[in-house]
């Protein structure tokens, strides 16, 4: 008789993780929009950088990297924050959270400062830009048990990794690349899973 509680007893556990895993992914999902911000805002600054050096409209390119950021930073707050008032939070999407948050903590603080101290080359920026999502996305997505996210933490292990023995040429192309599929193409593809949820849920409650 014992056994057999035990049994059902960790069965109702191992039900409840998996339950607090899905609720975790559904509730990253409704935070897609957060990967296509950061893509764009990922290409605005590269486009400063680059342009600013040959156009005055632009202003000074250094400040390309840190001032887009920051903005990026502050609009994903602002709207973030009417969403998460709007939706419960939950264990697996707190730790979640604290992933990114902390991560975004640590590119404001680093970046600005390497790139004010002129004591980082575009290699190892990229290099380092790289690790940074690789890792986040990595830990998410292992959380989640999320095979794309963990896909998308090779995509940017692989550019971290380029980045460092490639050319000049080859950095800016696999640094476009790695955001175009890590950001803007799984941004989208978060974006249309959640749509398609919250349409299901519609029809189940209609």
């Amino acid at each position: 008789m014992q056994d057999q509680t035990s049994a059902q007893d960790l069965k109702d556990r191992l039900d409840l993780i998996e339950s607090m895993i899905a609720e975790g992914r559904r509730n990253t999902e409704s935070w897609g929009w957060t990967f296509l911000l950061w893509g764009v805002a990922y290409y605005v600054a590269i486009a400063w950088a680059g342009w600013g050096q040959h156009a005055s409209i632009w202003g000074h390119s250094h400040v390309a990297w840190p001032v887009t950021m920051i903005v990026a930073f502050v609009l994903t707050i602002v709207i973030g924050f009417g969403k998460g008032r709007a939706q419960p939070g939950t264990t697996v999407g707190r730790a979640v959270a604290s992933i990114w948050i902390s991560m975004g903590i640590s590119m404001l603080l680093l970046f600005p400062a390497l790139s004010s101290s002129g004591r980082i080359d575009q290699h190892s920026f990229v290099a380092s830009v790289a690790a940074m999502l690789g890792a986040a996305n990595a830990a998410s997505g292992m959380i989640l048990k999320w095979k794309m996210q963990v896909a998308c933490a090779l995509v940017w292990w692989s550019v971290s990794v380029v980045a460092c023995f490639g050319s000049d040429a080859q950095l800016m192309g696999v640094f476009l690349v790695g955001i175009f599929f890590g950001q803007i193409i799984f941004g989208i593809y978060v974006m249309i899973s959640d749509a398609q949820r919250h349409k299901q849920n519609a029809v189940a409650h209609a």
